[in-house]
């Protein structure tokens, strides 16, 4: 006999490892408006056996989106690598914001250190018609993928009718 499905109650927060929290709360907080937490650091034996890093010394901080929360990892040690997944490389993760104004986002992000991988795109057409998207990175590499739904519409929900 196999063993019920596993049930998850819900999401708890997404994980983004920075090279500067300082920028990054910024970001977040003034950028975005996001409740930012003061940071805390993270060491020790528990937090080795966790992720798997010997000697890690982490400095943490929660930003609070609507509906979801952004961990934000600082790595004092050891020393970072960079990360240069793309988009179709497995392990590729990103984390969709939904906005008003995209085009004004997307001038204050590329102020702020971000750059697009491409141009706002728009959706013609089909259930999603109007959608505005673009990809972009944060100085550490990290992707956002940034959409403004026309009225009425939810993207996720579309998928699941």
């Amino acid at each position: 006999m196999t063993a019920p499905p596993v049930r998850v109650r819900s999401t708890g927060h997404t994980g983004i490892t920075v090279s500067d929290l300082d920028r990054s709360i910024r970001f977040y907080r003034d950028l975005l408006g996001c409740e930012v937490s003061a940071p805390v650091r993270a060491e020790g034996p528990f937090f080795e056996a966790v992720t798997g890093v010997p000697g890690c010394q982490i400095d943490v901080a929660f930003a609070r989106l609507p509906g979801h929360v952004i961990e934000l990892l600082c790595y004092r040690s050891p020393p970072a690598r960079a990360s240069t997944l793309r988009a179709c490389d497995p392990g590729f993760m990103h984390v969709c914001l939904k906005v008003e104004n995209l085009d004004r986002v997307v001038q204050q992000v590329r102020s702020a250190g971000f750059r697009a991988l491409g141009a706002i795109q728009q959706a013609q057409g089909g259930p999603v018609d109007g959608l505005k998207v673009i990809y972009v990175r944060d100085p550490d590499g990290v992707v956002l993928e940034l959409i403004e739904e026309p009225p009425g519409v939810v993207l996720e929900e579309i998928y699941f009718r």
